[in-house]
């Protein structure tokens, strides 16, 4: 067991360095507290075969836009890829979980033609 395990809502240090392709499941509306006694509501989305939310910022709510429609519906289902950002944000370094298109999925082998065999009749 971690520490990070007791945490409710994804980091940037989560990751890892690696760069997990997820699938949505929701996003919802949520009382966080970023700073100790003020609540403020904010989107929070959640990903299959996870726990862990990931608080939208601005920057990700616009990234979802762009790749699925202004509709909040929309994005439940679809495939996207998480990567933490190093940045420095007012003066110290931050680990900002950014939201990047899904690579696509392999293409499925085309299955081979069938052929003629002997308990098949002739045309």
């Amino acid at each position: 067991m971690k520490w990070s395990d007791f945490e409710h809502y994804l980091k940037g240090e989560h990751l890892n360095n690696k760069k997990p392709t997820v699938t949505i499941r929701e996003i919802v509306i949520e009382e966080t507290h970023a700073q100790a006694g003020r609540a403020e509501n904010k989107p929070v989305m959640y990903f299959q075969g996870s726990q862990k939310g990931l608080i939208l910022s601005p920057t990700n709510q616009r990234t979802l836009r762009a790749l699925f429609g202004n509709e909040v519906a929309a994005c439940e289902g679809q495939r996207i890829q998480l990567e933490a950002v190093a940045m420095r944000v007012a003066g110290r370094e931050t680990l900002p979980v950014r939201i990047n298109p899904a690579p696509a999925l392999p293409a499925k082998p085309a299955e081979p033609p069938q052929t003629q065999t002997e308990s098949q009749p002739a045309n």
